[in-house]
């Protein structure tokens, strides 16, 4: 019962969450939702000085500097995303969570791949985290991971076209021994 009641509670309380009205992703903590700024991401496509038929061609990745985020969350973290407007109709469909891979200064996740006269666009599944979505209010919608997120780098990409550099709203799971 009080199990029940508590669970009502954290229902009711997350509905009742007031966005700001800048568009943008929001991590919810305790005193409220803050801001999580999007940083540009570089793509990186490997070069071959010589093009080598049936030799797999290599993987564009997205990169940001920086082996940690910012932003440290917990391992079942709520978000809130308010879209710009005009973009009502795509929703938060086009945002992608994505587990990072460190690599030296920098971390990074894969865009697209080629591979043996076979080309693939868009992150592959292996990079991508499942997260549940629902919209709570005309532009602003509700992302938690579907299961709890292990300790390392994530966050959510947003591509914004050929003109425009994707944008990555990154954070950090801490292990919780630490």
């Amino acid at each position: 019962m009080f199990i029940g009641l508590m669970f009502l509670l954290a229902l009711s309380t997350a509905e009742n969450v007031q966005v700001p009205p800048e568009p943008g992703l929001y991590y919810l903590t305790p005193q409220g939702p803050v801001r999580l700024e999007g940083h540009a991401v570089a793509v990186s496509r490997p070069h071959k000085k010589v093009p080598v038929p049936g030799v797999g061609g290599g993987q564009a990745r997205a990169e940001i500097l920086g082996i940690h985020a910012e932003r440290e969350v917990s391992s079942s973290p709520v978000f809130y995303y308010r879209v710009p407007a005009g973009s009502e109709s795509t929703g938060a469909g086009d945002l992608v969570l994505v587990k990072l891979r460190k690599h030296e200064k920098l971390r990074e996740f894969t865009v697209s791949g080629e591979a043996d006269w076979s080309a693939s666009s868009g992150i592959p599944l292996r990079s991508q985290v499942q997260f549940n979505t629902r919209q709570v209010e005309s532009g602003v919608f509700r992302l938690e991971p579907a299961d709890d997120l292990v300790a390392g780098e994530y966050g959510f990409y947003l591509f914004r076209g050929r003109e425009l550099p994707g944008l990555l709203y990154d954070f950090s799971v801490e292990d919780a021994g630490q």
